[in-house]
């Protein structure tokens, strides 16, 4: 293999992974295939099941025809790429020598793969001919929605029911990945992959968390986690099978609340179903960091969810200046709280982060926020565990320091 074929295969390689999987810069450039056959897919609100029947079928056409492109391209000697003339009646390089057997195994997977890839346009094309057949109804979407049609051939009035419900503004549609979206409806649960489209009826279907994965990522210089979580629907209609739906966790509580069904978590999956959640954990990991403040026990509840005994102390510990370490003014500076030990340490949190606004996520642990019995205005740092002065080891599961 010279060169120049080299860098062809390179490039045709990085062309079919754009096509079948396209990165967000190309769907923003409008260079998909759905985008690209705009004109021939039609408006997915006017006709949801008439669209995903005409782009699954597109999709298979498309992909299937790239193993043919590249053959005849390859034939044609890439003249494009070449950068000198190919060697007559020859396909090897003669600077590499192969032994008999490696030629003549090459030469079969070579001439195997070829013919594969004509037998793949030929096939395909005839497939999807099949499938429109008789109103598209032996394509697999309408296959699957004649499971919950009253008759088997009356699929078409809930392919429309589901057009209608589709065009409500309430509706939840998220984008899992470049070639799959959730979609839910009033009464669908709808998962679009690339050559397929799964339906569950929301009233008879089981929905389930199975897993949840935590992965730590950095960006613009800065060490944050992600966490996806995979659920599975199970329809309970005969010959319908179960799919997977993987988002993140932010998003749960948003899918949820579209959902007529409830989804079952196991007691051994924990996950942040929102950005306050996510930001506790966070809270209470700085706080862990701070130095213990002595007091006495206290023998009241949480004033705020009444259920866990107080386990926290505002007191002011922060040096009372900015990331650069310019001093603060006496406006921005935080100040001293007498309060007594009143809160427990999930429920400060949650009161911090009410306090600040979308824009500054990022940035969050480093605003203040005022106390909520006398407004002294405190920081993360100044937020401490609290501990007897009699009693030495952990408490509350926080080490002492």
């Amino acid at each position: 293999m010279d060169e120049s074929e080299l860098l062809f295969n390179l490039f045709y390689l990085l062309l079919c992974l754009v096509i079948i999987y396209p990165p967000e810069e190309f769907q923003r450039l409008g260079f998909t295939i759905e985008q690209l056959f705009s004109w021939f897919l039609g408006e997915e609100t006017m006709d949801f099941v008439g669209y995903h029947l005409r782009r699954t079928s597109l999709n298979l056409f498309m992909h299937s025809c790239l193993p043919f492109v590249y053959f005849l391209i390859h034939r044609l000697k890439f003249s494009v790429f070449a950068t000198q003339e190919p060697l007559e009646h020859s396909e090897l390089d003669p600077d590499f020598p192969m032994p008999q057997e490696a030629v003549a195994f090459k030469t079969l997977t070579w001439m195997t793969a070829r013919r594969f890839s004509v037998l793949a346009v030929l096939a395909v094309p005839a497939l999807i001919f099949n499938w429109h057949q008789q109103n598209w109804r032996r394509h697999p979407i309408n296959k699957a929605l004649s499971k919950y049609a009253n008759t088997p051939s009356s699929y078409s009035a809930v392919a429309s029911d589901i057009s209608t419900e589709f065009r409500r503004p309430e509706i939840y549609k998220k984008k899992l990945n470049s070639i799959s979206t959730v979609i839910a409806t009033e009464n669908w649960l709808i998962k679009t992959t690339m050559y397929n489209v799964h339906f569950a009826h929301q009233t008879n279907t089981a929905l389930s968390v199975a897993k949840a994965e935590t992965y730590n990522i950095t960006h613009h210089d800065q060490n944050d986690t992600l966490q996806m979580i995979s659920i599975i629907v199970r329809p309970m209609r005969q010959g319908v099978a179960d799919f997977h739906i993987r988002i993140n966790a932010l998003e749960f509580r948003n899918l949820e609340d579209r959902l007529r069904r409830p989804i079952a978590i196991p007691s051994n999956i924990q996950f942040h179903r929102n950005v306050i959640d996510r930001f506790v954990d966070v809270f209470k990991a700085q706080v862990a960091l701070n130095p213990v403040f002595q007091a006495e026990p206290v023998t009241e509840k949480c004033f705020a969810c009444m259920l866990i005994d107080p386990n926290i102390k505002i007191n002011k510990q922060c040096a009372d200046v900015d990331r650069n370490g310019a001093p603060l003014t006496n406006e921005a500076s935080c100040s001293n709280c007498y309060c007594r030990p009143m809160w427990c340490v999930e429920c400060l949190a949650r009161w911090f982060a009410a306090r600040q606004t979308d824009v500054d996520r990022a940035i969050w642990l480093e605003q203040k926020c005022t106390c909520p019995m006398c407004r002294a205005k405190f920081c993360v740092r100044d937020v401490s565990y609290i501990r007897a002065p009699e009693q030495r080891g952990d408490v509350n599961g926080i080490p002492s320091s």
